[in-house]
């Protein structure tokens, strides 16, 4: 079953730094492709929890999905890379399979803005605040 992301607009994502800071709890990734587990394709899923090495995503609003409900409720869960298997291009985020040694691609997917604010914001609106005259 394909679901709809309402955020229109993917995040342009540079480096590995980069995405780690984006993905926190309430970050929406969908998955445009992925060779190991292709009913993750369109799904749009939400991340629960963020570890330094890993992070747990649930299906959105699908709490008994089988991809919700694993790991204990903490989601499906995804490793970070090594900064060598990953390539960036645009809003796309390519992951390469480590273990086929071939280069081919593993899974490719785009980030989303969830209820935290998108990078970058914060740091803008503190700055506005502090140059108001009162």
């Amino acid at each position: 079953m394909e679901q709809k992301n309402e955020q229109n607009t993917p995040l342009h994502i540079k480096n590995l730094a980069e995405l780690k800071r984006c993905i926190r709890p309430g970050t929406e990734l969908v998955a445009t492709s992925h060779s190991k587990h292709p009913a993750l394709v369109g799904l749009v899923r939400v991340v629960t929890e963020v570890q330094t090495n890993a992070y747990y995503s649930v299906v959105k609003d699908q709490p008994t999905h089988q991809y919700s409900a694993c790991n204990h409720g903490k989601g499906f869960r995804s490793d970070f890379e090594k900064a060598s298997n990953y390539i960036f291009e645009g809003t796309t985020i390519k992951v390469l399979d480590r273990r086929s040694g071939d280069g081919s691609v593993l899974y490719e997917m785009e980030l989303y803005p969830g209820e935290h604010l998108a990078p970058g914001q914060e740091s803008e609106t503190s700055e506005t605040n502090e140059n108001v005259d009162l």
